[in-house]
């Protein structure tokens, strides 16, 4: 047996970092909905919502979701999205005002997750939303305002897509590859609800619908984690990025 005479820091700990993911997300205001058993609500044989970690909100099947979602067990646990097929969640409101937000999604996919996440406030037709297609993932607004985007490797790894909003720029994370674009966008300063693994409370298009697999969602309602010059704020994605190194 090896012992070491000295106490290490708590993420030297195997399993330390996804303790140390939870303490920052509550640290920073956010909410992170993990794909284990115990977070999913099932009604009838259907799953009809999504506990966040701490059980602090729910997040609902959205409107066309009609018992669509799957679940794998793992591990590690998934929520399973199906192509041309809507398996969202929604959190109506969560979000008072848009003058900021980050999202967070750790995921595997073919390279067709297409909508992995939205912010939609219902004003002017507008919302922003993260989708992946085309070997490429996208950040943009459906008025096509603004829009930023990174390359996607092929094959199923798990993958970290971060989108941030501070007001003037949409920025973009993939692991530790990071874009921004700057620009107005119009209709995004009013209370908006988010959307997991759809685009809105609409049927929609099946074509903005793909299948992934969604393994973690981390939401920040009112701070762009991306542009923050705070420390914490600053070290929240990073410790994001190493729970998933160790993790999946």
């Amino acid at each position: 047996m090896l012992q070491i005479a000295a106490n290490l820091p708590p993420g030297a700990l195997i399993g330390g970092d996804d303790r140390l993911l939870a303490e920052a997300v509550l640290r920073t205001g956010g909410a992170r909905f993990v794909a284990r058993e115990a977070d999913i609500v099932w009604t009838n044989g259907s799953i009809t919502g999504w506990r966040e970690q701490h059980g602090a909100v729910e997040a609902v099947a959205a409107g066309p979701n009609s018992g669509n979602s799957r679940f794998q067990a793992g591990p590690p646990g998934a929520l399973v999205c199906q192509d041309g097929v809507n398996c969202g969640f929604t959190l109506p409101g969560f979000a008072p005002e848009v003058e900021a937000f980050t999202v967070a999604v750790v995921y595997r996919s073919e390279g067709a997750a297409r909508t992995l996440a939205s912010v939609f406030t219902g004003q002017s037709n507008n919302m922003i939303f993260l989708s992946e297609g085309d070997g490429m993932l996208l950040a943009k607004d459906r008025q096509n305002s603004v829009e930023v985007s990174l390359p996607v490797a092929a094959g199923r790894q798990v993958k970290v897509a971060a989108l941030g909003f501070d007001g003037r720029s949409l920025r973009l994370a993939l692991g530790d590859r990071r874009a921004e674009a700057s620009g107005v966008i119009p209709g995004m300063d009013h209370p908006a609800d988010f959307f997991i693994g759809c685009r809105s409370n609409r049927a929609g298009l099946a074509k903005t619908l793909g299948g992934s697999l969604l393994h973690e969602v981390l939401f920040w309602p009112d701070r762009c984690l991306l542009a923050s010059t705070d420390p914490e704020d600053r070290d929240v994605l990073a410790t994001l990025n190493a729970h998933v190194r160790w993790t999946y």
